[in-house]
């Protein structure tokens, strides 16, 4: 009874090792599960990052391009305001240059 014993014992030990080893692999098929998702998500992050990025850099494009007309339209203005100016004084001009020519 005693071999029997000690047989039923040397079993349950092996039984034993047999899980804890079922276990540990389990445990490193769901680890290397896990950390694979985690590249995943964060590929997929960078990803949306990416394109959220270039959809900001659009819009600042759209905005510099908006500034630029406008500024460019503004400055126009001025410039042809400044010339009906320069003209209008050029005639104003002329004629005092021409009364003191005349005048002496």
């Amino acid at each position: 009874m005693a071999m029997e014993a000690i047989a039923a014992v040397e079993e349950a030990e092996a039984a034993a090792n047999r899980r804890k080893a079922e276990a540990a692999q389990q445990a490193r098929a769901l680890a290397a599960a896990a950390e694979e998702r985690g590249r995943e998500a964060v590929k997929a992050a960078q990803a949306k990052a990416e394109e959220a990025l270039k959809d900001v850099e659009k819009e600042a494009d759209a905005r510099i391009n908006a500034d630029a007309e406008r500024i460019h339209a503004e400055t126009q203005a001025e410039l042809e305001a400044l010339r009906s100016r320069a003209a209008t004084r050029l005639g104003d001009a002329a004629e005092k240059i021409v009364e003191r020519i005349v005048n002496g």
